[in-house]
């Protein structure tokens, strides 16, 4: 990456206000499940101690788990501007496996390492930046830039939902999840599928007068492959198919007897143009095919709460354009436009909203969720750099 010369933060990486609120972010756990979101939305909040920004917190999920939205109001006459992104970070498991406390953001070659350093505290430290960056020239811009901190988004919950039914919206968004400073358009939605096989439960010495749902596995496995033949038919553009993953099968509690049901999970993963609900019906129509040709064969079929639907806005969208435009002119080469394999919340931004709005952000989705994960201080600069341009230019 090439990077332009007139950036206007002249300090060390790791002694930048980005820098600084990112290690602040990360030493304040926010696994989910686990401490949750209290803290670290009354750590957030106090960035903003002192200045004219509102802070509203809402509460949609359960109680002691509030989203944040904070509101740097404009002059007056201009667009608003969202910046989107969530509290939580999935939990630390494997700790002995780290090299580093998970929670000390610990600095090494150029990056800052921790849980959420990349997934996604450094959009969080992102957004922050860039509100101080504005609240501290003189002459005000005419627009509202409003901050989400969303509670829940690692588990699907309606953390930015709540914040875009209280009223925190805009006419652009930008969603600081990781996508190593690309400009997304589209992402991938999410929807974890629960099948239940019944049976009927008996000594296993007696199998043959019980009804063993285990035994209907292979059956239902076929119809899950035949329904994953024509998920992979469809073809995204950016995003390419879907997917449909088979990932756990539970059943049975003692090994000499019949289980009452089995379970199986599916990971399936949209594209736009398809939806959680029609997803369902079309598997459910290969179930009943197994149906028809066993009537002993007894299923449930549902998915599991807070499915993501997947979202786009058109490649060529204004905001996109000029995102990519801004960020050429700080990066020195003006990054792709893309699709997001992994699912946000910019959903809510886009189908809920109705907004136009993309995901930009420092980090790389493939140190996510894992061990020593990391984020490179250059580019959480680069970010700040951006989307301060980006929203001095929208804004006006």
């Amino acid at each position: 990456m090439t990077i332009a010369s007139n950036h206007s933060e002249q300090r060390a990486p790791d002694q930048t206000l980005a820098a600084r609120a990112l290690a602040d972010l990360i030493s304040t756990p926010s696994v989910n499940p686990g401490i949750y979101e209290a803290a670290i939305a009354q750590r957030v909040a106090r960035w903003f101690d002192g200045t004219p920004a509102e802070i509203d917190f809402v509460d949609t999920l359960l109680p002691g788990r509030p989203s944040v939205a904070v509101t740097i109001k404009g002059s007056g006459g201009g667009p608003r501007l969202v910046l989107n992104g969530h509290l939580d970070t999935v939990p630390v498991d494997d700790e002995q496996r780290w090299t580093v406390d998970p929670f000390a953001a610990t600095i090494r070659d150029g990056y800052m390492y921790g849980r959420g350093a990349s997934d996604m505290k450094a959009g969080l430290a992102v957004q922050i930046a860039v509100a101080h960056t504005l609240l501290q020239r003189s002459q005000k811009v005419k627009g509202d830039l409003v901050l989400h901190f969303a509670a829940g988004e690692e588990s699907g919950e309606p953390g930015t939902l709540g914040l875009v039914q209280a009223g925190h919206v805009g006419d652009f968004g930008v969603v600081t999840e990781p996508t190593q400073l690309e400009v997304s358009v589209a992402t991938r939605g999410l929807m974890m599928v629960h099948i239940r096989i019944n049976g009927r439960s008996i000594h296993a010495s007696r199998a043959e007068a019980g009804l063993n749902p285990v035994a209907k596995l292979s059956k239902v496995l076929d119809a899950v492959f035949g329904y994953r033949t024509k998920v992979l038919e469809t073809q995204h553009p950016l995003l390419g198919s879907g997917s449909c993953t088979p990932t756990v099968v539970k059943g049975g509690v003692k090994q000499n007897a019949v289980a009452d049901y089995c379970d199986l999970y599916l990971d399936r993963r949209l594209v736009p143009g398809e939806t959680v609900a029609a997803e369902l019906e079309k598997l459910r129509g290969f179930l009943e095919q197994v149906r028809r040709e066993d009537p002993e064969f007894d299923y449930e079929l549902d998915h599991l709460p807070y499915p993501f639907e997947p979202a786009e806005i058109p490649t060529d969208a204004g905001l996109a354009l000029q995102l990519q435009r801004v960020a050429g002119r700080v990066l020195g080469t003006p990054p792709p436009i893309i699709g997001t394999p992994f699912s946000c919340d910019v959903r809510n931004l886009v189908n809920d909203a109705g907004m136009e709005a993309v995901t930009f952000g420092p980090g790389d989705v493939a140190e996510c969720h894992c061990v020593d994960e990391r984020v490179s201080l250059s580019q959480l600069n680069d970010a700040v750099e951006v989307l301060t341009e980006l929203s001095t230019e929208i804004l006006g």
